[in-house]
């Protein structure tokens, strides 16, 4: 066989290549031409979603990113409105989705924005072909956590609830009732299984349950119970500084035993209420009460008496003492201590207060007094020794002294009202107002309230004298030394003295009184009597006055301490002369002006 072979010749030649190169710039210029169409395209959906883009088979493609948000939430919101049957334990409990799930449309616009432009090849088939391709978008979901959970909430009655275990005192035995255990469902999971039916478009769901063991098993009941067997074996004898007092029988105990849940057990204990009910009355003759510090004086110096502790009924330490007992096999006797209790005024409080020495004293005479009004001044200094009044604390007599009545020792006296001078429970205590203020004054304390009886009395210094009523006028002064202030008093019956001890500030008080001025001669008032005491109903009464004028007076105080001028203040009384008072009974009409008269005796 002959092997012929063919050569081209180079016209030939040529024709082939310039036929190849013209098929390859023809596909060459339909690849351009894709390219291009291609990336008109692009441009043409840039910001928009490509074509074909759905949600749950609904086209969304061409659309800008808020015209999406509000798409996927109108699509997604729809598929949530549809209810959804929940399989619980072969009950179908109906649940529209929406209720517990959302939609997040930001992020789920941001899936579709991004759906055909992978690549190159997928946004050519997405946009260059006839029909496109389709890109189902699933959902992104949320769970609205506050509403999930009041939704689980309300799934747990579905299940049963497990039971711990128990003990109870029958008279004196323990006993156990069994745990139980129970179900518990699975909430998170069925959000789960919800979000996937309502992406898959399902209509049902299962709600699944898991076990729920108790907090307390019946082994733990039965421990505790052991132990309260154990404590009720034998009385509890009560001891208190080496003596027997009292005892707990086992009945006693029993019905004051506790059993206190914890975690896992029982604690067992007993009630320290009711076992200090119980063991009280034994100890209560054992308690002392504490006594505060006191001061004693020594002519003119000040010791500091020390305090002392008492000792109370300790509810706490008993528990203890009686728990410890009974949990003991043998020797069962609980000793009790009384717990200190400390006073209002230790021993090292009072030695802070500074109170050393005589600071100023002042005595006022009693006069002409009834052995009622005499009486009534000791009370009142009664009740004021031993006040005590530290730096920067304020006195008001009517605060200390307090209600002038028959039930708290006090006997009729008199009392001024206007330019009358009545019958009145308390009778005397202007005195004791007008000596207390005339040694806060000596002092150079702070007078913040201070008021002059209605006309002078001459057995007062003028411009100095104070009046108070319970529930009206008071004498109220400041202590502004650093130091605190001991209040004594001492008494005959015709004297009253009070005297303030501290620690001296180096003060000096100097007071001027200026001459008497505005004199008013006395003239006739009128007065009310409603009780009738003074005037009968429809009478009047005329009430002779002393005729004394009345006038104005002022006292100057100057106080330096340490040479350095503290206080420059005054004080301004106003007497009101002394006349006649026309006295209107009930049932009369007095003409005006005039006072009223107090109802009382």
């Amino acid at each position: 066989m002959t092997n012929v072979q063919y050569t081209l010749s180079r016209p030939a030649r040529r024709r082939r290549l310039r036929a190849l190169a013209f098929v390859l710039g023809g596909l060459a210029l339909v690849v351009g031409g894709i390219a291009v169409a291609l990336l008109v395209r692009t441009l043409q959906y840039r910001g928009e979603t490509m074509p074909g883009v759905r949600v749950f088979g609904q086209e969304v493609g061409g659309q800008s990113r808020s015209r999406l948000e509000r798409s996927i939430e109108s699509i997604v919101g729809a598929r949530l409105a549809r209810s959804i049957q929940v399989d619980v334990g072969g009950r179908s409990v109906s649940l529209v989705p929406s209720r517990v799930l959302g939609v997040n449309a930001p992020a789920t616009a941001g899936v579709a924005l991004h759906a055909g432009q992978s690549s190159f090849v997928q946004r050519a088939e997405t946009l260059l072909l006839p029909f496109g391709r389709a890109h189902e978008i699933v959902p992104v979901l949320r769970i609205r956590r506050g509403a999930a959970g009041a939704f689980l909430a309300e799934l747990a009655e579905y299940g049963r609830q497990p039971a711990d275990a128990n003990v109870a005192m029958q008279g004196v035995t323990p006993v156990v009732t069994a745990a139980r255990a129970g179900t518990a469902p699975l909430g998170n999971r069925l959000l789960a299984d919800l979000e996937r039916a309502v992406l898959a478009g399902s209509g049902s769901v299962t709600l699944n349950f898991r076990p729920a063991a108790p907090k307390i098993p019946t082994l733990a009941a039965k421990v505790a119970a052991s132990q309260a067997s154990a404590m009720l074996g034998a009385p509890v004898t009560l001891s208190a500084n080496g003596n027997q007092v009292g005892s707990l029988t086992p009945d006693t105990l029993a019905g004051l035993l506790r059993f206190i849940p914890r975690r896992t057990g029982y604690s067992v204990t007993l009630d320290r209420g009711a076992l200090a009910t119980v063991v009280e009355p034994f100890v209560k003759p054992l308690e002392t009460e504490p006594k505060d510090a006191t001061f004693a004086v020594s002519g003119d110096a000040v010791s500091v008496v020390p305090s002392q502790p008492g000792f109370k009924f300790d509810p706490r330490g008993t528990l203890g003492a009686v728990l410890a007992a009974a949990r003991q096999s043998s020797a069962r006797d609980a000793a009790l201590t009384l717990a200190p209790t400390q006073p209002k005024l230790t021993t090292k409080r009072a030695q802070g207060l500074g109170v050393t020495t005589k600071l100023v004293d002042y005595t006022t005479q009693m006069g002409t007094s009834s052995t009622n009004r005499i009486h009534n001044v000791h009370l009142m200094a009664d009740f004021i020794d031993g006040t005590i009044i530290r730096p920067g604390q304020t006195f008001s007599f009517n605060k200390v002294v307090g209600p002038r009545t028959a039930d708290r020792g006090f006997l009729e006296g008199q009392q001024i009202v206007g330019s009358l001078t009545l019958p009145a429970i308390g009778g005397g205590v202007c005195q004791t107002a007008t000596t207390l203020f005339n040694d806060a004054f000596e002092a150079g304390l702070t007078i913040t309230r201070r008021i002059n009886h209605s006309y002078y009395l001459n057995h007062y210094p003028l411009g100095r004298d104070a009046t108070v009523s319970y529930g009206g006028p008071d004498l109220v002064f400041t202590n502004n030394l650093k130091s605190g202030i001991l209040i004594k008093s001492s008494y005959t019956d015709q004297t009253l003295t009070f005297t303030f001890y501290s620690t001296p500030q180096n003060r000096k008080v100097v007071s001027t009184t200026t001459p008497q001025t505005n004199w008013t001669d006395p003239k006739a008032t009128n007065a009310y009597d409603p009780s009738g005491h003074v005037a009968a109903p429809g009478t009047t009464v005329t009430v002779k006055g002393s005729g004394e004028r009345g006038f104005d007076v002022t006292v100057y105080r100057k106080v330096w301490e340490d040479g350095k001028l503290i206080k420059n203040d005054s004080y301004f009384s106003r007497y009101i002369p002394v006349g006649d008072t026309l006295v209107y009974g009930p049932g009369t009409k007095p003409p005006t002006p005039y006072i009223v008269l107090p109802s009382g005796p």
